[in-house]
Formats: structure tokens, sequence, C-alpha cells
């Protein structure tokens, strides 16, 4: 089981800030944008996107996890941002042939003992997995392994295969979701004129508005 614990409310709390490490294998045009998106991180999930992988767990607000086993799905809720959520699917499908990229991409789920592992391709470019560090290309291929050693904790590592941005598959460090008990999913409203400024302005004095979002 993957949601909420027994029969109780509640919440996960975030994980994992940054992936990437020192020893993280980055090609170099992957490794100079990690650089400028620190600097200035102009991040698509501050105007309101969708963002795949990681970053849907990286929310001041928590994540919800559903599991339908009725459904042979999973679905996890972002709260923050813009209120969004994806599916796993753990009916023994796999990914289709013709994949139209997307921000969450396709998932798919197993258990390995008490390991949920999910892989998920199809991902587009238009948002980051994480705060900054971590670019990626149409190219990548996700593995999530999530682990619950008791009903209160929720342990999560990430093995990135990416051969666009990367030079070798690499993997993250464990992370860990805590429990926020008697908390629910509630409404919340993204605002897309809200500047955000400590996390869209950077080093720039300013931020045009009214051009496309450039991941």
């Amino acid at each position: 089981m993957m949601g909420a614990p027994g029969n109780e409310k509640g919440l996960w709390g975030s994980c994992c800030g940054r992936l990437a490490n020192d020893k993280t294998p980055y090609k170099p045009w992957a490794k100079a944008v990690a650089a400028e998106r620190r600097l200035n991180q102009l991040e698509p999930h501050t105007r309101c996107k969708a963002s795949g992988g990681p970053r849907q767990f990286i929310t001041p607000y928590g994540t919800e996890i559903v599991d339908l086993p009725y459904l042979k799905q999973i679905l996890v809720f972002d709260i923050g941002g813009p209120y969004t959520f994806r599916t796993i699917y753990l009916d023994g499908r796999g990914h289709p042939k013709d994949l139209q990229p997307s921000y969450y991409g396709h998932s798919i789920g197993h258990f390995e003992a008490d390991t949920l592992v999910v892989e998920t391709v199809g991902f587009n470019e238009k948002f980051w997995m994480d705060r900054g560090a971590t670019p990626h290309t149409e190219k990548l291929r996700l593995i999530e392994r999530f682990t619950r050693p008791d009903f209160h904790t929720m342990k999560y590592q990430l093995t990135i295969d990416d051969p666009g941005a990367y030079t070798a598959p690499w993997t993250t460090d464990t992370y860990e979701f805590t429990w926020s008990e008697g908390r629910e999913l509630f409404e919340y409203v993204c605002q897309q004129s809200n500047y955000a400024h400590e996390l869209m302005v950077g080093t720039m004095e300013k931020v045009d508005r009214s051009t496309l979002i450039v991941p």
C-alpha cells in the first residue's frame, strides 16, 4: 500500500531539493544550463506549469498519494503549483509506442518485495526536474523507488537515464518523505501573475512576462 496509513488522513511532506552532486555525469551543455538556472531561477513551475518526476514532490504543501487497487493505479496529487496529478499504472501494461511527450510522461510500476518501482518515459522538456541543477531532454527515462519501512515513513530514490544530457545513468541519494497526520488536500489557486521574485528573477533586474516560457 502506498497511500494513507490505514484509515488515517494526512499528506506526505516534500523531499529532495537538489538531485545532482559533484559526481553527476553531466554533458558539457547540461552542466552549463544547470549553472545558469541556479543563478536565474526562471522555473516554469513558478508560472503554474506542471512538473514531472521528483519536482512533483518538491513542494511546501505536501503530496497526496492515492492507491486504487481495484483499478490497479496509483494517483499522485501535486497540491501546490498547477494543482495537477499523474497516474502510475500497475496492471502490467507497457509504454505506448506512439507517446506524445508530456509534463508527466507515462508511468508504469511494479513491486519488488516492499518497494514500488516506477518507470516513466515520454517527458517533454518544458519543466524542471528539481530547482535547476538537473536538466533533461525528451530522451529521459526515470526509475523511481518508493519504500515504506513503516506506516509513517516513505523512502525515495531516483535513477536518471538521459543520454541527451548525461554521459551515463546515475542514481541519487535516498530521500525521505515524512507523514503529516490529519492534513488533507486543499484548494490551491496558482497565480500566473505572481512574480515570485526570489525564484524567478535571480541576477536579472526584471522578467519579461509577455514571452513564452523557455526552460
